[in-house]
């Protein structure tokens, strides 16, 4: 049976869908997300669970299932600051980790309320860029850089 994996990249733009057996293994998902970057990638990547840290999480699987989450990556990892009233917080995450998981973990160290943290949202450092909650850490940094810097900013407002 044919099933669907969503797949983020460095080196993609958007989410790509990669059509797949769902017994075809890790090594032909692995193949098949390369092939979505594009013929002459000499260079080694890595490919991750959505919000998974550990790197056997392939082994886990007894298939792949419809809908999985995966990120191709050439890093192992990416440092991560979050800044916000004066003080950083700083941790390593795998390149699949979630804006929203980043999010939770960061306003957790800084003492925020749960219902405060619920009106802020992390926006890359020196931009207006507000990455959406099941955005990919990793579409952020493309290698060699391995580290991003985001502001807790509050959320936009609806009056009316």
């Amino acid at each position: 049976m044919k099933v669907n994996v969503f797949l983020q990249s460095e080196l993609l733009r958007d989410i790509e869908v990669v059509e797949i057996e769902s017994d075809a293994g890790h090594a032909k998902l692995h193949e098949a997300c390369l092939l979505k970057l594009g013929e002459g990638r000499g260079e080694e990547f890595f490919l991750f669970v959505e919000d998974e840290d550990d790197e056997r999480s392939f082994e886990k699987l007894p298939h792949i299932p419809e809908g999985l989450r995966v990120h191709l990556h050439r890093l192992k990892g990416v440092d991560v600051i979050v800044r916000y009233a004066g003080r950083d917080v700083r941790r390593s995450f795998r390149p699949s980790t979630t804006i929203g998981r980043v999010k939770r973990w960061a306003t957790e160290e800084l003492g925020i309320a749960p219902t405060d943290a619920t009106e802020m949202m992390l926006q890359v450092h020196g931009t207006d860029n507000r990455p959406d909650a099941d955005t990919h850490i990793g579409t952020l940094v493309e290698a060699p850089q391995h580290r991003v810097v985001f502001d807790l900013v509050p959320s936009p407002r609806v009056n009316g």
